[in-house]
């Protein structure tokens, strides 16, 4: 029955490249980590640069919407309770 064997010996022994293959992968590897954490590290600062092209509207409108409630709820008390003024 055949076996599979793990660890290094089966991999300097199965292939005459086997050492390089190997440490041609762990290098894609890191490489491939390291520009994964660049890119998360710098995606605060790409989406700052991003919003002052492309600002958001809704975020204005938003806030214009919280002035318009909070001005008839103004409006609503001053009918119920009478104006303190």
């Amino acid at each position: 029955m055949n076996s599979i064997s793990a660890g290094w010996q089966s991999v300097v022994t199965s292939e005459p490249n086997g050492v390089s293959v190997s440490i041609a992968g762990m290098i894609i590897v890191f490489v491939s980590l390291v520009m994964i954490s660049t890119f998360i590290a710098a995606l605060p600062r790409v989406l700052e640069l991003l919003a002052k092209v492309f600002p958001d509207t809704d975020t204005k409108a938003a806030a214009d919407h919280d002035r318009v409630a909070v001005a008839i709820a103004a409006a609503l008390y001053r009918e119920k309770y009478g104006s303190s003024d």
